[in-house]
């Protein structure tokens, strides 16, 4: 029995190790960079060879109209591990987390609350035209308005907290020269205005009632958007800019140490 308690103690110490360490803690490095690369590749994913003709030189009209094709799974997959990374990610105050909470659920409402059926043929798709999980609230307006408010919510992001001072990291070195968090944090504001950009032009859009034959409009700028979100959470996750040494660069010369 003391042999068995020695062993759990032994144990127990090696865990805490390694939290320290990181290498049991989830960081949020990777999960930024997990949270920035499912923004990324998601317009790229889904407009890949898809079955189904378009009239939008091969695309859709919209990311949402991919609802209806056979990337249809791929769409709401992806925006619930989305979602789930951003309900997940705490932030460093209660602003930045409520942020992030309402994102995630906009972007689960965006994959559970579809866009109208404008397809007349869309036999390659699982999914029906009845309105999704949540058919009480479907509408196109409800998906807009949800698909804005996760876009939005990012933008704050990016334009807000991640360009927030940190005493720790300088933004300018001592010859007047940005440092690695000053040159993120051009591309935290540049990501977030491109953002709030593509946006209004979309809501113009919308509100203009523009029709652009064979040339999908929405899809360009909903791709916009989301990949600027992408480049911003990836620097955050430091996979661009970072600090120091590169974590590719220190998980390669962990595991030569290894070997």
């Amino acid at each position: 029995m003391e042999e068995t308690d020695k062993l759990l103690t032994l144990e127990n110490k090696s865990d805490n190790s390694k939290e320290q360490n990181n290498e049991l803690v989830f960081s949020y490095l990777t999960l930024r960079n997990l949270i920035g690369f499912s923004g990324l590749l998601l317009p790229v994913i889904l407009s890949v060879f898809p079955r189904r003709p378009s009239d939008f030189y091969g695309f859709e009209p919209s990311i949402s109209d991919y609802f209806y094709t056979d990337r249809g799974d791929i769409l709401v997959v992806v925006l619930c591990v989305l979602g789930t990374l951003l309900i997940t990610y705490k932030g460093y105050n209660w602003k930045e987390q409520l942020l992030t909470f309402i994102a995630g659920i906009c972007g689960m409402g965006v994959a559970f609350v579809p866009t109208a059926k404008v397809c007349l043929d869309c036999q390659d798709s699982v999914h029906t035209g009845s309105g999704g999980v949540f058919d009480f609230i479907t509408g196109k307006w409800w998906h807009f308005a949800f698909a804005a408010t996760f876009l939005f919510c990012l933008a704050i992001m990016s334009l807000v907290f991640f360009v927030k001072k940190n005493e720790d990291i300088p933004i300018k070195s001592s010859n007047g020269s940005l440092t690695q968090k000053g040159k993120r944090n051009i591309i935290y504001k540049i990501c977030g205005w491109v953002i709030i950009g593509s946006l209004l032009i979309m809501g113009i859009y919308f509100i203009a009632g523009w029709k652009f034959k064979k040339i999908p409009f929405v899809f360009i700028f909903e791709s916009i958007a989301v990949i600027a979100f992408g480049i911003s959470w990836i620097t955050k996750g430091q996979t661009l800019l970072p600090d120091g040494e590169h974590y590719i660069s220190k998980r390669i010369h962990k595991m030569k140490g290894l070997l």
